[in-house]
């Protein structure tokens, strides 16, 4: 179940994270109307200036463009070097796609530390997609030692995930939320739900 759901939401995210969360600049939303449309290569016009010129959310846009191969041969060299650009800004969605590129070995040699770095990055910023794959590691000791604790503080913050796209993704948190769950103490339980409800995002120079 656990590797089933992992590639499914990587698949799932790859458009998902490609969308405007905010409003942005009209080069920006422009592209991001035409990808809506699935005229994915319009949207590469519209966000390859933006990305050349250091634009980080354009960068992780076309990076998912490259990953998923939408309107562009797929190419995971080129996802890796925009993705990598965005990340090095602190854009949560190229971290977490890069991420997934470093768990996976998808276009970069597989290498869990680095995957799980870039989750915690991504995940710090409210970002839940990364929250789940960030829980989803720590539960399957991936990279690092199993910790249900931390497992279910993950799961539980990606539960809150409330986009147009995110219902799978909820889903299969509260799942193995659940499954978590079976595995701790009424104590450890009490703690980590409200180490949960007290957790606050990161506030980055980007998001400021």
């Amino acid at each position: 179940m656990a590797d089933l759901s992992r590639a499914l939401l990587t698949s799932i995210a790859v458009l998902a994270l490609s969308q405007p969360l905010l409003a942005y600049a009209d080069g920006y939303e422009d592209g991001a109307a035409a990808f809506h449309r699935k005229d994915y290569a319009t949207a590469m016009k519209h966000w390859r200036p933006l990305a050349e010129g250091d634009d980080a959310r354009a960068q992780a846009s076309i990076g998912a463009l490259y990953h998923g191969g939408l309107g562009v041969a797929r190419d995971y060299a080129q996802a890796v070097l925009w993705c990598e650009r965005a990340a090095k800004q602190g854009e949560p969605k190229g971290q977490y796609l890069l991420g997934s590129m470093y768990r996976d070995g998808t276009g970069v040699q597989r290498d869990l530390a680095r995957a799980m770095t870039l989750y915690r990055n991504a995940a710090d910023q409210d970002l839940h997609w990364a929250q789940y794959n960030l829980g989803l590691m720590y539960f399957l000791g991936e990279g690092v030692l199993s910790d249900h604790l931390e497992a279910y503080h993950w799961f539980a913050l990606a539960t809150a995930a409330a986009g147009p796209d995110d219902a799978p993704l909820r889903a299969t948190a509260s799942y193995m939320l659940d499954k978590v769950s079976a595995k701790l103490t009424p104590d450890q339980l009490s703690q980590a739900k409200q180490r949960a409800n007290e957790w606050k995002p990161v506030q980055t120079a980007r998001s400021k």
